[in-house]
Order: structure tokens, then C-alpha cells, then sequence
């Protein structure tokens, strides 16, 4: 049996971006944060071609999350972010992996790291990976 941690979170705008190239993936952050004055976010690397974003600005409701990442999943033009961004809203918020994710009995996805930082950290980022970090230490200690 195995345990996958993530963080959830119905004010952060979120996305998890698999099957893309970094590239594709920075383009669509990029265009997000613009269209929808999100002030900045972080690319994490879960896998190879497989990416999560953060945005910072925090948001008031919950429909103003679903309506940037439907946004996304549409603009995007990619099935497995669409999937996601659907599961996300029938449970009612945004959750991204931080743990290292077990693909079979001898291998397991890693931790996903930072790749690219843009704009203000200074808000729902900066929330964000204080949570990570402590997320980890937790993680690391029970490994231990």
C-alpha cells in the first residue's frame, strides 16, 4: 500500500500539466497569468513532460479557480489536463502531488521540483511551499 500527499486548496489556481513539453507548458503559464492578472507563478517538474503550475495571486470563490483552469484546459488543447481539471471540480478544489508517487513495486515518480520561477512569489506560492517544505520534513521523517 502506498500513501501519495498532496496539497489542496480552492483559492490557489493550480494546474497539472502532463504530457507537454516545458515549453507549451511556460507559453500557456505565461498567457494564464496575463489574461487573468495572476502576478506570478512556479513550474514544478513531477516526470519527464509532466508539470505542475502555481499562481500567486490568491483568489476570493472557488468559481473564479475553476473558471482560470477551464480556461486553461481549454486554451491548452490537452486531454489529460482537461481529465484533471474536471476531477478537480467535482471535488472542489485544486490538489497537486508533492510526494514522490509509486508507479510500480520498484519505481516510483520523484518529488516535484522547481523548474522556473516568474513574477511575485510573495503570496499563495510563498504559502504554498512553506506548506511543501514542511510537507517533506514530515515525509522524510517518517522514512527515516
Amino acid at each position: 500500500m502506498a500513501v501519495i500527499v498532496g496539497i489542496s486548496d480552492k483559492h490557489t489556481v493550480m494546474a497539472d500539466l502532463d504530457n507537454m513539453s516545458f515549453k507549451r507548458v511556460k507559453s500557456l503559464a505565461l498567457l494564464t497569468m496575463e489574461k487573468f492578472r495572476l502576478n506570478g507563478f512556479i513550474i514544478l517538474k513531477s516526470s519527464p513532460k509532466h508539470y505542475h503550475v502555481v499562481f500567486d495571486k490568491p483568489m476570493r470563490y472557488w468559481s473564479s479557480v475553476l473558471k482560470v483552469i477551464a480556461w486553461m484546459g481549454i486554451v491548452g488543447n490537452n486531454r489529460n489536463l482537461w481529465k484533471w481539471m474536471c476531477m478537480q471540480a467535482i471535488k472542489g478544489y485544486c490538489t497537486l502531488r508533492v510526494s514522490p508517487k509509486p508507479i510500480n513495486s520498484h519505481s516510483c515518480k520523484p518529488i516535484p521540483r522547481i523548474v522556473f520561477r516568474h513574477g511575485s512569489q510573495t503570496n499563495m506560492i510563498k504559502e504554498y511551499l512553506t506548506f511543501r517544505k514542511r510537507i517533506l520534513r514530515i515525509i522524510k521523517h517518517l522514512d527515516v
